[in-house]
């Protein structure tokens, strides 16, 4: 028998100024109601006629919404009795929100970062403004467009398989050409092509990594302070990271510690990977001393361990000479190296390689294809003839210049208006400067409280491990004017006075 009228639905609101058409926004809404338990298995709708009276829209919006919500089994019309919502999804679809499982131990590992000063500081500086003291931050405006441009123009219109098809998983042949060129020109890694492997920037290279040198539980040693990105890598794998203390020759090997000790698991075993960044150490700034690098490559032929150099940073040198990586002096090949273009460039890019002995080659490229595929092709092709034409060395000529007179700026700044507050010496390469908190402060405090007043640094106390750290900032200059330069620190300066008064009254 046929029921009178049909549920109100006085809930829904369409607004035909919103770009979504008026019949997906009918569909939306009802789909909702009936996941939801709004609107309950059994339940009669109002006629067509009626709605399109009540909403004011034509009958064929209004039957639109119904054929589609019929047609994904949310509805069922009866033959001269209306239209129900059906029991296919209203009973199937539990009405309250029930328990969902948590994440698994590598879930949790690779998303805590400790505070959120470092997913937050890149969006909230505003890339309009003028100034960023974010660590990593390069210089926008140096970016070379007009070359990129024409460089993607060259390989976007093609056509052949090589561009649009899928990928080789060890990255386009020409770039892997122009990359060994260039690290064994400007690095001495004494590499060959085929031992390059690009990636889609050094964070790919290291989850690759993990995957391929380690099983759950295997110990890692890391520097305590030390580079994040890979830290977090092997930990998301369930494996233990060591920290070790890094001196005024970079990272101490496990033997000058004493054994058992760092770098070696419960039961006294060596590590089975050690990550380091010896060309310029992450945060502090130290490059490792030859004697230094010796023993960390004696350390990984004794224990028949792996090393992981991330030369991050390594290209931008304001003084002195860079010294050879642990690739090109490790003749046992237990080193790789994994580079990026994110600083010399942008990391907006992606683009980035991984250097392996010849017989870790193949099985590299095999877990890369597997966990995530090559970057694009066109940006490879584009960043081969970036390299090939020369257009880096000069793009790094350019920086390095402006660079070291930006940091030449910031530390005058530093020293006329936070003087008081912080101690900043020059650095010989990378994108920031140390600033040692002249109070003993909770260097994460005091970074959350310049956050708070629209300036953002990173902590130190973000990249220990397990040490008690001296307090102090990071603060990047790259992306900072010369000319705005004072300006800049005046609102650090500004903002640290205003949370000292805050907590002050508080």
């Amino acid at each position: 028998m046929k029921s009178a009228g049909g549920r109100l639905l006085a809930g829904l609101e369409l607004d035909r100024k919103a770009p979504q058409p008026l019949h997906r926004q009918l569909y939306a809404q009802l789909r909702t109601q009936i996941l939801t338990g709004a609107l309950p298995s059994g339940t009669r709708l109002p006629s067509t006629r009626t709605l399109v009276s009540e909403l004011g829209i034509s009958r064929i919006t209004v039957v639109s919404a119904f054929e589609q919500l019929t047609a994904e089994g949310f509805l069922r019309s009866r033959a001269g009795d209306g239209t129900y919502v059906d029991t296919l999804w209203s009973e199937a679809i539990p009405q309250q929100p029930m328990p969902r499982p948590p994440l698994s131990e590598r879930g949790a590992a690779t998303s805590s970062r400790g505070t959120d000063l470092f997913s937050e500081a890149p969006h909230s500086w505003a890339p309009s403004e003028t100034e960023s003291f974010v660590a990593s931050q390069v210089a926008s405006s140096a970016f070379p467009a007009a070359t990129w441009k024409r460089l993607l123009a060259r390989h976007a219109g093609r056509t052949d398989p090589t561009l649009i098809g899928y990928s080789d998983p060890h990255g386009h042949r020409a770039l892997r050409e122009a990359i060994a060129d260039y690290v064994n020109d400007v690095r001495g890694l004494g590499c060959t092509a085929d031992q390059v492997i690009v990636t889609s920037g050094a964070q790919q290279a290291f989850n690759v990594l993990a995957v391929l040198l380690l099983d759950v539980g295997d110990s890692v040693i890391v520097e305590d302070p030390g580079h994040i990105s890979g830290r977090l890598a092997f930990q998301s794998l369930g494996c233990p990271v060591r920290g070790v203390p890094v001196d005024e020759e970079g990272a101490v090997p496990p033997e000058m510690l004493g054994e058992p000790g760092p770098g070696y698991d419960d039961g006294g075993s060596p590590a089975r990977l050690a990550c380091l960044t010896p060309a310029r150490q992450h945060p502090l700034g130290i490059a490792m001393s030859p004697a230094r690098r010796a023993e960390w490559i004696a350390w990984a032929q004794r224990n028949g361990a792996w090393i992981v150099e991330d030369d991050c940073d390594s290209e931008l040198r304001y003084r002195g000479k860079l010294l050879p990586t642990l690739f090109g002096l490790d003749l046992s090949r237990h080193v790789i190296t994994v580079g990026s273009f994110s600083k010399v460039l942008a990391p907006s890019i992606r683009l980035g390689y991984c250097v392996l002995p010849e017989d870790l080659v193949e099985p590299f490229a095999s877990a890369s294809s597997v966990i995530g595929r090559p970057p694009a092709m066109v940006l490879q092709a584009a960043l081969a003839d970036f390299l090939t034409e020369g257009h880096l060395h000069a793009h790094l000529r350019r920086t390095r210049r402006l660079y070291s007179a930006r940091q030449d700026a910031l530390l005058q700044a530093i020293d006329e208006q936070l003087g008081h507050r912080i101690d900043a010496a020059p650095v010989d390469s990378g994108l920031h400067v140390i600033g040692w908190l002249r109070e003993d402060a909770n260097d994460i405090a005091v970074a959350r409280g310049l956050a708070a007043g629209g300036v953002y640094t990173y902590p130190l106390g973000e990249y220990r491990v397990t040490r008690q750290l001296p307090p102090a900032l990071l603060i990047g200059f790259a992306g900072t004017a010369e000319e705005h330069m004072p300006y800049a620190v005046g609102r650090m300066a500004a903002a640290w006075d205003r949370w000292e008064r805050a907590k002050a009254g508080s």
